[in-house]
């Protein structure tokens, strides 16, 4: 059953049944017959009474109303983890689609397989045909790319991505109807007893259930297996293939203390809510099920998460009851300030990401500039050394030789000693070409030999201007 309430100035809508009530209780009033015989004053007497009778029924329903011990939603729990007590339980056990709360169990099964050492996050999965074509709300993944398992979580529980889970389940699971086994074998371990799950991201599916109650009981296992994993759901906004998309979550940002956990809807359920806040050494886990409009969903969770922490901060006051004494002014959240912090956000580290890369090219020139020197010095003497084991040796004459013939083999050694001047020019002409220090580059000749100009194999000459700045 569905239970609805409204309280002065709050935004939900009041259900059509509770605006037509007065209108029953009327109908259904019958004014007794006016006394005959009285005088003036004594008939005025009996209208004035008529009257008030009339207007105290028409406005018990009202009065009822304000009470307001109850959120606007289908159902909702929610619990003090620190104690392990619910303290706050409305219709806990209503059939509702999971909607993209069940991307909270995906996350669970793959961290299972990475603890088992099956799969880690440092997996490359590429994207199939399938992942990349699944509807709904997306990571915004091509078919055909690559990236980590890691991503893939985050891009679950950020942006709410479909095809992520598709491409995850793939990966864990082999295929997805592979994964979805493993999903409902997890739910049978953990004693969610009213709950079947038939795709791993809660698109509209045939026979698809869950119950607030078992969302509490996956979603306090979740955090007690793998607390890390708030790191993905208190990211408020990823950037994937130059999209960006952003956390839906209403209390990031805007309540003290929350760090998670998912947000869900489809047409059948309405909108969902698995929602984590800690304050001290206090976490309550809250789950509501089934609201009007993401406002509402806000709001109501709001209100819930409020009210717990001042029934758990002491007074001995039943979280119902402090529902009902709480304003709109202490739950009332601006939905839209989520969003203009993380755009806000994602300026800010665009803008350090782009001074940060600037100051490394800038010192990383410096350093090029202070080892270029060295760099040239060493690379001119290996290539001095190399030209010097590549020239060709002056044969030396034997002693019978020189006794022999001395004049045949002064005139030999002669013509041997004009040989050898070519060969230390070409030495130097080698060494010019090296990015060496500008000075000597001044004093370098500006004819080249044939050799400079041959390019190696595979290689295209540069300009030497461009060779002195990369040195």
């Amino acid at each position: 059953m569905r239970m609805h309430s409204t309280v002065p100035g709050h935004t939900a809508q009041r259900p059509h049944h509770a605006a037509h009530r007065p209108t029953a209780h009327a109908a259904r009033f019958t004014a007794p017959p006016t006394p005959t015989g009285l005088s003036g004053p004594a008939r005025l007497h009996g209208i004035v009474l008529l009257a008030l009778a009339v207007a105290m029924l028409l406005a018990a329903p009202v009065a009822h109303a304000s009470s307001h011990e109850t959120l606007d939603v289908r159902s909702a729990l929610l619990l003090d983890m620190s104690t392990g007590r619910i303290i706050y339980e409305q219709n806990a056990d209503e059939p509702i689609p999971p909607a993209s709360l069940t991307k909270v169990l995906s996350m669970y099964v793959a961290l299972d397989q990475v603890r088992a050492g099956k799969a880690s996050l440092k997996d490359t999965v590429k994207v199939s045909r399938r992942a990349f074509s699944t509807g709904g709300s997306r990571m915004f993944l091509k078919q055909g790319e690559t990236l980590t398992l890691d991503d893939l979580l985050e891009g679950m529980a950020v942006s709410s991505g479909n095809d992520a889970s598709v491409a995850t389940a793939e990966h864990i699971g082999g295929n997805v109807d592979n994964f979805v086994q493993m999903m409902n074998a997890k739910t049978r371990a953990l004693g969610m007893k009213n709950s079947v799950f038939r795709n791993p991201h809660g698109l509209p599916a045939a026979g698809q259930h869950t119950t607030a109650r078992d969302m509490l009981i996956l979603s306090r296992a979740y955090l007690a297996q793998y607390p890390e994993a708030l790191r993905y759901h208190s990211t408020r906004y990823i950037k994937h293939n130059k999209v960006i998309t952003t956390n839906k979550n209403p209390l990031l940002g805007n309540c003290e203390g929350a760090d998670g956990l998912k947000t869900g809807w489809v047409f059948a359920s309405g909108y969902n809510l698995i929602s984590t806040v800690k304050r001290g050494k206090t976490r309550l886990l809250a789950v509501v099920l089934g609201a009007e409009t993401t406002q509402v969903r806000a709001q109501e969770v709001n209100r819930l998460v409020e009210a717990g922490f001042r029934s758990v901060a002491g007074g001995g006051k039943r979280v119902s009851t402090l529902l009902a004494d709480m304003k709109p002014a202490d739950y009332a959240l601006n939905l839209h300030k989520t969003n203009s912090e993380a755009y806000a956000e994602l300026r800010k580290t665009s803008k350090a990401a782009k001074a940060r890369k600037t100051s490394v090219a800038a010192a990383k020139a410096s350093e090029d500039a202070k080892a270029s020197p060295v760099q040239k010095k060493s690379k001119r003497k290996k290539a001095s050394a190399t030209a010097q084991k590549s020239a060709p040796k002056a044969s030396q004459p034997s002693a019978r030789q020189a006794s022999a013939t001395p004049k045949a083999t002064k005139a030999k050694a002669t013509a041997q000693t004009q040989a050898k001047q070519p060969a230390r020019k070409a030495v130097a002409k080698s060494e010019d070409q090296e990015p060496a220090p500008k000075a000597a580059r001044k004093k370098a000749s500006s004819t080249k030999s044939t050799a400079d100009k041959t390019p190696a194999p595979g290689k295209k000459a540069a300009p030497r201007e461009v060779a002195d700045k990369q040195g």
